[in-house]
């Protein structure tokens, strides 16, 4: 582990710099994320990169120009989306017509190497890989499409995309609509002498996957002396970690007719796109309570005991961006005997720090952020307890539903750099820990959001395992409104989407997050002018230099505006 340098960077430069897979960009303003949430032109034509989710990697943008030029389909009317599996294809397909049902979207087309070109064992696995679903759509319905690939995950991966780019001419297209059947531009041996992008041997991706999840088995191993070990047949890999909940949230929706009749419970305020994802997954009642209160649990309590029911919930411990922690061991009283399913996203928290395993069925993690720490890869993985009374129904619909689509070249990539992940969750977490502890004793602060500074940090202590810390996220709220846009704008670390990497990254969470639904965020507990920052493995004493040289930012605007206002 090698301590970094945080520093901001211009505006749309990718972070971690030159990584054509980057999950991160420069927002270094307040003003340039405000203009990005509205998609200015100014600051949309700088964005080199972007959080995968939330920007279309030009890798993928590419690919789409060349499937739409493939089909005679780029005037401009048109637009496509790129996904690696054909349930996904189904997916986005059924989302955009459910409303929409007067406008142009396409059948998925599969662009795959033709069969009578496959031959041998190296090429069966490169076409394979080079298979991909194309969905086109009339521009219209960009927005909801977007919708879609930002809510589920779906999208394919950049390397993926870069995979297939490179095998394009030798892929041909197939479509129950002949309009979109295409025959492949060169055979598949005319690339004798060419230099076709490759691939890991099978073999070695399944020693990479083999090393992640053993990992992810070892840091989730309970505490607790009656808990069982974790198989690695109990982890489940996707692409992204929001590809994960979306899994989980599809494969506990009740299978019958009573599927209208279902509901899931989402308890304390998660992760923007949590709530969504799960509203898209087919549950007939999303009950949010977004202020993840004692009253909340007293509230769905008596809803329970009144004979209303709830086949799952879903919390984060702690979670994004208030820290707060949810009370497991009520939630898994009232699971047990209300037989709910209980699933917990602790990316924030890290198996390293926490121990939740004895309190949920399942345990979520998006290995984009520490887990990885190089900002240049996506990863999720599920966890089913081996202990919960509802494994065996669990695992069945996961692995029933479950979908090979981690590229292989990314699975190389996580299995590269969580080498050292323990180590740096436990650097990132002593690090937080004393700039958490530098802003709350500073007067311009009002709250700092950390586990050990919020109201609920007596159930952040129950789930702490003995060695573990705090971990590497923290929310910042400034008295002044305003104070927060300067304290933003001077700190020079790292600014823009994700947290979790190896550089401290800083971001106005709400304006990034919530920039729509503001007045919701806030009465749920997240102000327009809260600030997040992610811990990275740089130097501690650097890093809390550099947040006193912004809180100096803050005193001598606020000293100024003093000055002004006695005259």
């Amino acid at each position: 582990m090698r301590p970094s340098s945080p520093h901001a960077l211009p505006i749309g430069v990718s972070q971690p710099p030159q990584q054509a897979h980057a999950v991160s960009c420069s927002l270094p303003t307040w003003h340039s994320i405000v203009s990005w949430s509205r998609r200015e032109p100014w600051v949309v034509s700088q964005m080199k990169a972007g959080y995968p989710r939330l920007f279309v990697n030009i890798i993928i943008q590419q690919l789409s120009e060349t499937v739409l030029e493939r089909l005679r389909m780029h005037d401009g009317s048109t637009a496509c989306m790129i996904l690696p599996s054909m349930l996904g294809a189904q997916r986005l397909i059924a989302s955009l017509t459910e409303k929409n049902t007067s406008h142009f979207v396409s059948p998925y087309i599969r662009f795959c190497v033709p069969a009578d070109n496959i031959c041998g064992d190296e090429n069966n696995n490169a076409s394979r890989w080079a298979t991909f679903y194309a969905v086109l759509y009339r521009t219209d319905l960009a927005p909801d499409a977007m919708g879609f690939w930002r809510e589920t995950g779906d999208g394919i991966p950049s390397r993926h995309a870069e995979f297939a780019l490179g095998w394009f001419p030798y892929l041909e297209s197939q479509c129950v609509d002949r309009l979109f059947c295409t025959k492949a531009k060169l055979p598949l041996h005319m690339a004798c002498g060419e230099e076709l992008p490759s691939l890991p041997s099978p073999v070695t991706t399944a020693a990479e996957v083999a090393k992640i999840k053993t990992l992810l088995a070892a840091s989730a191993a309970s505490d607790a002396p009656n808990q069982p070990p974790i198989s690695i047949k109990d982890i489940f890999l996707y692409q992204k970690g929001l590809c994960g909940i979306y899994a989980v949230a599809r494969s506990l929706v009740p299978v019958s007719s009573s599927a209208k009749a279902s509901q899931v419970v989402i308890y304390g305020w998660p992760y923007a796109e949590t709530v969504k994802c799960v509203e898209r997954s087919g549950w007939g009642r999303v009950i949010l309570y977004g202020k993840g209160t004692d009253a909340d649990l007293d509230d769905l309590e008596r809803r329970l005991a009144e004979g209303e029911r709830i086949q799952a919930l879903f919390c984060e411990l702690p979670s994004n961006p208030q820290l707060a922690s949810p009370d497991l061991h009520r939630i898994r009283r009232l699971a047990d005997e209300y037989k709910f399913v209980v699933a917990c996203d602790e990316t924030l928290g890290t198996f390293v720090n926490v121990d939740v395993l004895p309190y949920v069925d399942i345990a979520m993690t998006s290995l984009t952020k520490i887990f990885s720490g190089a900002s240049n890869v996506m990863g999720g993985s599920v966890i089913v307890n081996p202990q919960s009374q509802f494994y065996d129904a669990i695992h069945a619909r996961l692995t029933a539903t479950w979908e090979d689509t981690l590229f292989p070249s990314d699975v190389s990539v996580l299995a590269a750099n969580c080498t050292d992940f323990v180590e740096r969750v436990r650097y990132c977490s002593r690090s937080a820990l004393a700039v958490a502890v530098l802003l709350s004793q500073h007067p311009s602060v009002a709250k700092v959001h950390y586990p050990p500074l919020v109201p609920t940090r007596h159930l952040y202590e129950r789930y702490r395992r003995r060695n573990g810390g705090y971990g590497y996220v923290l929310s910042i709220i400034f008295h002044d409104p305003q104070s927060a846009v300067v304290f933003y704008d001077a700190l020079d670390v790292c600014k823009g989407t994700s947290i979790g990497a190896n550089f401290t990254l800083a971001v106005p969470y709400a304006q990034l997050a919530h920039f729509r639904e503001l007045d919701l965020a806030e009465a749920n507990g997240v102000p327009r002018h809260i600030v997040r920052i992610s811990v990275g493995v740089d130097d501690t004493k650097k890093l809390l230099d550099r947040v006193r040289k912004a809180l100096v930012a803050v005193e001598i605007v606020c000293e100024r505006a003093g000055n002004s206002a006695s005259l």
